[in-house]
């Protein structure tokens, strides 16, 4: 496989992809992984199932030797919304922007396998873990993974190969370095959810899982100090993290809602109401959260509505 490794990493390099292999073997240890935070209940069985963590079977490849994980570069995106006479810029987490990258990294690697004889399929696995116990990214204190060259500023996709694997990665789970003397997410967390004495996130008080709530934020996140920080999802931790300074300047221009957009955004109108030049840019970030966004593009409004008159009260 060695020959198809170097033809994958001239490939994916072009777009600055980075991957990792390990044998199928593993695909059991992997699923006992999040199993194991299930049964310590530090992962409820009700998101571990909404995850939909297929980690038990490979049907749509049996044959399947090797799991490719793939870090995909998504710098932070920077959408505009028109309301009123002013322009509202709105900040959206890497996680949540859905861009062709995922169709070209299944397409080159389609293209390099199939060209060696082998096959390919989607695997839908638990990414994060997967990707650290490859050795294609390292834990930050913060419970998100971060690759070198992208921090946390990526997406994770993976896939199946009857590639035989001759670079098995596996390895124990690691903290990155920078963060043995650092705390610097855990005191800048705006709601507490980031502890000392545990790895994982009190994912109950996370403003990335409470951003996700219908219909609205519940009211006590409301009157924490920093609490919007990002159109979708939060990016607190990850604003303040060192290991992300050199690329928290890397921002990726996105769409420009127009008044009459952002005025239908606001009042929830139903998503067959919209038109489809609307639609295609709501589907970048996924039309599944599309009922989530009036309650957000509200609050990051006001928000900054009150910033602003405070600079000129000043």
């Amino acid at each position: 496989m060695t020959d198809v490794l170097d033809q994958i990493s001239r490939v994916l390099s072009q777009y600055r992809f980075r991957f990792k292999t390990v044998s199928i073997t593993h695909l059991a240890e992997l699923q006992d992984a999040v199993g194991k935070l299930v049964r310590q209940g530090l992962i409820s069985e009700q998101l571990y199932k909404r995850w939909h963590f297929y980690l038990s079977t490979n049907k749509n490849l049996p044959e399947a030797e090797t799991i490719i994980i793939v870090a995909i570069p998504q710098p932070i995106t920077r959408l505009k919304f028109n309301w009123l006479g002013n322009t509202y810029p709105a900040e959206v987490a890497p996680t949540y922007i859905n861009e062709e990258d995922e169709s070209r990294a299944e397409a080159n690697l389609d293209t390099v396998l199939s060209q060696c004889g082998y096959k390919i399929a989607r695997a839908h696995l638990a990414l994060k873990t997967l990707a650290v116990r490859s050795g294609l990214a390292e834990y930050g204190k913060n419970n998100i993974s971060y690759v070198q060259e992208l921090g946390s500023f990526y997406r994770l996709i993976a896939f199946y190969t009857d590639c035989p694997c001759e670079e098995d990665n596996w390895r124990d789970a690691k903290v990155m370095k920078i963060c043995e003397e650092c705390s610097l997410c855990i005191d800048n967390c705006p709601t507490g959810s980031i502890s000392p004495d545990c790895f994982l996130i009190h994912a109950e008080k996370c403003l990335d899982a409470l951003n996700e709530r219908e219909p609205d934020f519940p009211y006590w996140v409301q009157l924490q100090p920093d609490w919007l920080n990002a159109f979708i999802g939060c990016m607190s931790c990850q604003f303040i993290c060192p290991a992300n300074k050199p690329f928290l300047s890397n921002i990726l221009e996105g769409d420009s809602f127009s008044e009459e957009e952002t005025y239908k955004i606001l009042n929830r109108t139903p998503l067959g109401d919209l038109s489809a030049k609307t639609i295609r840019k709501l589907e970048k970030f996924g039309i599944g959260i599309y009922p989530l966004l009036a309650s957000n593009l509200s609050a990051l409004i006001e928000k900054q509505t009150v910033a602003k008159q405070r600079q000129v009260g000043l």
